[in-house]
This record gives C-alpha cells, structure tokens and sequence, in this order.
C-alpha cells in the first residue's frame, strides 16, 4: 500500500510542472535584470541566450532572426520556464 502511494504522488508531481513555472513577478524581476537600459527590448549578445532557450524550448521568437527579444515575446516565453535554467 506504501508503494502504491509513493507511486501516485511521483506520478502525481511528475505530471503537475506548471505548479513550479516562473511567476509573472519572477519573470518581471529576470527582464529587469536582462534589459538594464530599460529599452522594452533585448537585442545582440544581450539576447542572445534567452534566444537559445527559446530555440530550445521550441518557442520562436519574431525578432529571431534580427536578434531581438521584445519584453512581451520574453514574459510570454519566461512564464513557460523557457529561461528556468539560466541564472
């Protein structure tokens, strides 16, 4: 009976990752940090790693391919824990 709890809350946890996705604050605090000259947007080696993250978590940004990250395509990709890697 044990293992047949211990089971179902691992499977339970296993299926619930939104539970532990960035908030909205988490996210407003990371942008604040990434954009330091407050443009509302992220560009060059400056966008470049959340970029990645995003490629990586097959999340495409607009700006991609010009290298820039708006602060909506960032909160929108930041509360899917695309960025929960990086510190």
């Amino acid at each position: 009976m044990t293992k047949l709890l211990i089971a179902s809350a691992i499977a339970l946890l296993a299926l619930t990752p939104a539970v532990f996705a960035a908030t909205p604050e988490d996210c407003t605090a990371m942008w604040k940090k990434a954009d330091a000259k407050a443009e509302g947007k992220l560009s060059g080696d400056m966008a470049k790693p959340y970029l990645m993250a995003m490629e990586t978590m097959k999340m495409p940004a607009a700006g991609a391919k010009d290298g820039v990250l708006t602060d909506k395509e960032f909160a929108d990709a930041c509360t899917k824990d695309a960025f929960k890697d990086m510190k």
